[in-house]
């Protein structure tokens, strides 16, 4: 067997969470940091709240009012096409139709 191709164990690694609890364990790190441990984790403690480290809940909800407004004016612009159309009063005439109008001026 080759010597010295195995990394290095630590027996005493300390990992240390975001909410303060330490504990320790092996790990070929001497030291670990995360963010959620089984102290705070929402399973285990039995509370219910959301973990949001980086803000998507955030994001997401922005995302929503954006996508809301934008909707909104596109339904605005809709509504002032529709009421312009019934005020102006001419319909869009098919080529068919152009050509029947014509002769009917044509003819008169």
């Amino acid at each position: 067997m080759k010597k010295e191709i195995h990394p290095k164990v630590n027996k005493e690694c300390v990992v240390t969470c975001a909410c303060g609890n330490t504990f320790t364990t092996m790990s070929t790190l001497p030291s670990i940091s995360v963010e959620i441990c089984g102290a705070c984790h929402p399973f285990y403690t039995g509370q219910r709240r959301f973990v949001d480290t980086e803000k998507r809940i955030d994001k997401f909800n922005r995302k929503m009012i954006l996508a809301d407004e934008k909707k909104k004016a596109a339904d605005k612009i809709k509504v002032s096409k529709k009421i312009q159309k019934k005020v102006s009063g001419s319909k869009d005439m098919s080529v068919k139709e152009m050509l029947e109008h014509i002769k009917k001026e044509e003819g008169q």
